[in-house]
C-alpha cells in the first residue's frame, strides 16, 4: 500500500502515517518517506547558484570530519571521493548561506550519517539536512544552552527524585545529553537503531518529542544511576553513552512510553517554548524567561482554566493559591485551595498544619473524582515580585 501511494505521488505525511500505523518502515521506501516528512519533495537545488568554492577558514576541519564519516561507513572505494565532496559541499554551503561558523562539536556530521545511508542526490541531501537543522535541532544546542535547562525542568516534573540526585552531583543535562539532542541520537546509536528512531520521530512531526525519548532513556537507567558509587566523570560517561545500548526491539516500547509521558505533561511545556525551534529569523523574544533560574515547570493561565473544565484525559491540576488572604477572598478560582505563603515565616506550625490539610484535600478530591482534583500541584502567585518571593519559598519547600 505504501509503495503504491508513494508511486502515485502527491502523498502527504498524514496518508503515510495512516498506512504505516507504527509498523516498521521498509528500507527501500525510507528515502521517500523521510523526504515527505521533512517537506522537501519537489524542492529545487539550493546549491545550483553556488560557485562550489570550499574556502572557509575552518575548511580543513570540515574536510577531515567528512573523511572520518566516510571511513566509518562501508562505502565502495570508487564512490568515496564523490560522496566526500557532496557532504563537504552540503556543510560548507550551509555555513555560508546561514552565516554560521563550523565546529566539530556541533555534531552535524552525525546528523548527516543517517541521510548518507539513503543514497540521496546532493540537492536532496542538502534539503533534508537543512530541514532537520531548521525544524528539529533546537536553538542554543550547546553547553549551558536553554534546551538543556528546559529538559531539567521536564525531568524534575516527572522524576523529582532522580533530578534532585543528579543536581546534588552537579550533573546537568548538557553534560551528558548534548549529543543526544544535537545528533538526534545518531552519535551513539547504531545505524539501524538510528533509522528506526528517526522513522518514528520524523513521522511524529513534533520537534519536542525528542525530549520525551531522552526522558525515557533516563527513566530506564534510574535504578542504576541512583545505585551508582562511581565518581562524577564515570557516571557522566555512563549516562552519555547509554543510548548505545538500545536495540531495534526496544524502539517500540521507547516510543509508547514517550507518548505516555508526553500525554501527562502540561501543554505549556510546548507552547511557552516553541521559539526554541524554527528559523532563527524569528529570534528569541527579549522577555523570554531565563529557564536556568526557574524553580519548576511553568504552567500558563489558559491551561489551568481549561484543565479544570475538562473531564477525562489530559493533565489535571490541584491549584494552590499562594496569594495573601485578602486577595484570595476578593476573588479566586472555584477549584483553588488557599495556602497563605506568609505563614511560612510568620507562623511555621500553622503553615505545617495548612500543608497537611492541603495534601489531605488533594487526596480526597482525586478520590471523589472532583473537577478540583489533580495529581499535579500547581502553585499560583499574584505576579508581583515582592509577594511571589514567599510563593517561591513555599515552592522550594514542596520541592524538597
Amino acid at each position: 500500500d505504501l509503495a503504491d501511494a508513494l508511486e502515485e505521488g502527491g502523498c502527504d505525511l498524514e496518508t503515510v502515517r495512516n498506512i504505516i500505523q507504527g509498523r516498521q518502515l521498509p528500507a527501500d521506501l525510507r528515502a521517500k518517506v523521510w523526504k515527505i516528512a521533512l517537506n522537501v519533495v519537489g524542492k529545487g537545488d539550493s546549491l545550483a547558484s553556488w560557485d562550489g568554492s570550499l574556502d572557509l577558514p575552518e575548511q580543513s576541519i570540515i574536510h577531515q570530519d567528512c573523511q572520518e564519516l566516510i571511513d566509518q561507513l562501508s562505502v565502495p572505494e570508487e564512490e568515496k571521493s564523490v560522496l566526500i565532496l557532496d557532504i563537504e559541499s552540503v556543510i560548507t554551503f550551509y555555513c555560508k548561506s546561514r552565516n554560521v561558523k563550523y565546529s566539530s562539536c556541533l555534531g552535524w556530521i552525525h546528523l548527516l550519517k543517517p541521510l548518507v545511508h539513503l543514497h540521496l542526490p546532493r540537492s536532496d541531501l542538502y534539503n533534508c539536512f537543512y530541514a532537520i537543522m531548521n525544524k528539529f535541532i533546537p536553538r542554543d544546542c550547546f553547553m549551558k544552552g536553554r534546551p538543556f535547562h528546559l529538559f531539567r525542568l521536564l525531568l524534575q516534573y516527572h522524576e523529582p527524585e532522580l533530578c534532585s540526585f543528579l543536581d546534588t552531583k552537579k550533573m546537568t543535562p548538557d553534560s551528558y545529553a548534548l549529543n543526544w539532542l544535537g545528533s538526534l541520537f545518531s552519535y551513539y546509536c547504531s545505524a539501524e537503531v538510528t533509522q528506526a528512531i528517526w522513522d518514528g520521530y520524523l513521522q511524529q512531526a513534533d520537534p519536542f518529542f525528542i525530549y520525551f525519548l531522552m526522558l525515557i532513556i533516563l527513566v530506564n537507567a534510574k535504578d542504576v544511576i541512583l545505585a551508582q558509587e562511581s565518581d562524577k566523570e564515570e557516571m557522566i560517561k555512563f549516562l552519555e553513552t547509554s543510548p548505545a545500548n538500545l536495540d531495534l526491539e526496544d524502539i517500540e516500547d521507547l516510543f509508547s512510553l514517550a507518548q505516555y509521558y508526553c500525554s501527562k505533561t502540561p501543554a505549556s511545556f510546548r507552547k511557552d517554548n516553541h521559539s526554541l525551534f524554527g528559523s532563527s529569523l524569528l529570534g528569541l523574544k527579549d522577555d523570554d524567561t531565563d529557564l536556568s533560574q526557574a524553580l519548576c515547570l511553568a504552567v500558563s493561565v489558559s491551561e489551568i482554566l481549561q484543565a479544570n473544565q475538562q473531564q477525562g484525559e489530559g493533565v489535571r491540576f490541584f491549584v494552590v493559591d499562594c496569594r495573601p488572604a485578602e486577595q484570595y477572598n476578593a476573588g479566586h478560582l472555584s477549584t483553588a485551595f488557599h495556602l497563605d505563603s506568609d505563614l511560612m515565616l510568620q507562623n511555621p506550625s500553622e503553615f505545617a498544619q495548612s500543608v497537611k490539610s492541603l495534601l489531605e484535600a488533594q487526596k480526597q478530591s482525586i478520590e471523589s473524582g472532583s473537577i478540583a482534583g489533580g495529581e499535579h500541584l500547581c502553585f499560583m502567585g499574584s505576579g508581583r515580585e515582592e509577594e511571589d518571593m514567599y510563593m517561591n519559598m513555599v515552592l522550594a519547600h514542596f520541592l524538597q
